[in-house]
């Protein structure tokens, strides 16, 4: 009988994030203000980030997420950089991984010109949300022709991310978001948590309750049984330990950051673990690039 399989991701310091908007977030979305940017390198002009993919490419890196801040209209301003993009996969062995906000049919057929690996997109699916948290006027259903219009672009992994208590700590549209990434079957889904994060409206908010965590994963295997469900790198650390196992329990194949704890626990449970050095979006095709090990 062929055992079970968990992967665990360290991103750092052979995948990092980077902002092609430097510190800078239009948007300024009430769970975050921009915070996270400022942990990212700056690679807002098109040779920055041709530099830093050069560098990082012979300095044994693996891949890197291109982000940034967001346009008041919920995208990242990705477009100055496409051809930058399309070089850098052309000329160096990184993973690439967009991540994009919101697009139409043609920015998803731009997003594919340039070869880029994987794009994540975050998915919302409650309108109160899109008003009260992002402060954007659009549908939830442009979350859905996103995800579609990437798909029929033929980009090769579009990997929807799900923020369980974005709307200050309420599990609110999670449900409708999971059966929004689940209609495209994608390869992997990944959930994140609601961090209360200093200097924003929700600084004081609690985390979700991690049941409402488990639960939605466990709704994501059944929606899509073939589909690798991810807990990503971005949570609470008030009870991460007694999480990273809980999602395990609950269907998770992949979690980003385990604590050695939870390594342990998955050996001892009879699971083969893969340690890989990079996101946890990355298709498995992709994956011998990252392998740190097995057991």
């Amino acid at each position: 009988m062929q055992s079970k399989e968990l992967r665990l991701y360290y991103p750092m310091p052979r995948f990092p994030p980077v902002s092609v908007t430097g510190g800078r977030c239009d948007l300024r979305c009430s769970h975050c203000r921009g915070h996270y940017l400022g942990h990212m390198p700056d690679v807002s002009t098109p040779e920055r980030l041709r530099d830093f993919c050069v560098r990082h490419d012979e300095g044994g890196g693996v891949g890197l997420l291109i982000s940034g801040g967001s346009t008041v209209e919920g995208r990242v301003p990705l477009k100055p950089f496409l051809s930058t993009i399309a070089w850098v996969k052309e000329n160096t062995g990184l993973i690439v991984n967009l991540h994009t906000g919101m697009l139409d049919a043609g920015e998803a057929e731009e997003i594919a010109s340039t070869g880029a690996d994987i794009v994540s997109v975050d998915v919302v699916g409650s309108r109160e949300t899109l008003r009260e948290v992002y402060g954007l006027k659009t549908s939830v259903e442009e979350y859905n022709a996103t995800l579609t219009n990437l798909v029929d672009a033929c980009v090769p992994q579009v990997a929807p991310h799900v923020c369980v208590g974005l709307h200050y700590g309420r599990v609110l549209g999670e449900h409708r978001a999971v059966e929004i990434a689940a209609s495209i079957d994608p390869e992997v889904m990944v959930f994140l948590g609601l961090i209360p994060t200093e200097n924003t409206p929700m600084a004081d908010v609690p985390p979700p309750p991690l049941e409402e965590i488990t639960g939605l994963i466990s709704e994501a295997k059944r929606l899509s049984p073939h589909t690798d469900v991810s807990l990503g790198c971005m949570r609470s650390r008030d009870y991460k330990l007694e999480l990273d196992w809980a999602a395990v329990e609950a269907g998770a194949d992949r979690v980003a950051l385990a604590s050695r704890s939870t390594e342990r626990r998955a050996t001892e449970s009879g699971y083969r673990v893969l340690r890989l050095d990079g996101c946890c979006a990355v298709p498995r095709s992709l994956e011998g690039r990252m392998l740190r090990g097995k057991s």
